[in-house]
């Protein structure tokens, strides 16, 4: 899996767009509601929310934010053996699902970019 990123995009991959959940909109308290108040995974989901902004349209933008999902859940967890994010068949999550290792993460980000409206 080869992706191209410039410098500006990762350091951008470090923070949530929005410094408010008021200005992160209606993908934000989707997040907050999926996943329980507490847990890691909603940082992440929000993080698909900002990857997934503008890109519902086009199917290769789509293709282009899971694609950014991968990038950022291989690049904060060493994949296992086991894991491997191109062949995530179930990408369900549930409301005490953690960010614990890179599949979950992924699926977390993948919640947030399915979440975005446009």
């Amino acid at each position: 899996m080869k992706l191209l990123m410039s410098p500006a995009i990762i350091i951008k991959m470090s923070t949530l767009a929005n410094k408010s959940y008021d200005q992160g909109g209606m993908c934000y308290a989707a997040c907050q509601e999926a996943f329980e108040w507490f847990n890691s995974s909603v940082y992440w989901c929000q993080k698909g929310c900002d990857i997934g902004l503008g890109r519902q349209s086009d199917p290769l933008l789509r293709e282009q934010a899971e694609n950014m999902c991968k990038h950022l859940a291989s690049s904060n967890y060493a994949l296992g053996d086991h894991e491997d994010l191109n062949n995530v068949h179930d990408v369900r999550i549930f409301a005490t699902m953690y960010s614990n290792n890179a599949t979950n993460l992924y699926k977390a980000c993948l919640a947030g970019v399915r979440r975005q409206k446009y």
